[in-house]
């Protein structure tokens, strides 16, 4: 997504959060209302482009965008105006890093995963001739029993 329709889309989507919560909306009804609506404008903008993006994607974008904002104004201690303006710089830089991950990773299976280490045998479960194991190794002591 281009760098300038990132900006105006998270601008407007903290201006209309700012706006709930001035009309006195709870903070996470006015979190989701924006978001919701945040979504369709999102995808009425990206139809008329051509774009496909997932609803969702564009749900956790927003999301992680006033999650960001919060914790830059609430953890950090940043002015109001700093919290935007860092929020938009992560989401920036985050889109970015995205578009450089190789597109297979990027589809419903994601990454190659590590095998389940539930599934694998753990060198302690190595079996003798006759089924048992010949011994074990202790992780508190590094010895064998």
């Amino acid at each position: 997504m281009p760098s300038d329709f990132l900006v105006a889309f998270t601008d407007r989507l903290m201006d209309r959060r700012e706006q709930l919560l001035g009309d006195g909306q709870p903070p996470q009804a006015a979190r989701k209302l924006a978001v919701a609506e945040a979504v369709q404008a999102f995808r009425t903008g990206a139809d008329e482009r051509g774009w496909t993006v997932a609803d969702r994607r564009i749900a956790s974008l927003a999301g992680d965008t006033l999650g960001l904002e919060d914790e830059y104004r609430d953890r950090h201690g940043y002015e109001p105006a700093l919290a935007r303006l860092y929020a938009v710089g992560e989401v920036l830089e985050g889109e970015r890093a995205r578009e450089e991950i190789p597109l297979p990773w990027r589809q419903a299976g994601g990454p190659p995963q590590r095998p389940d280490p539930a599934e694998e045998r753990h060198p302690s479960e190595r079996m003798g001739p006759d089924g048992r194991a010949d011994s074990v190794r202790t992780r508190e002591a590094g010895h064998e029993r």
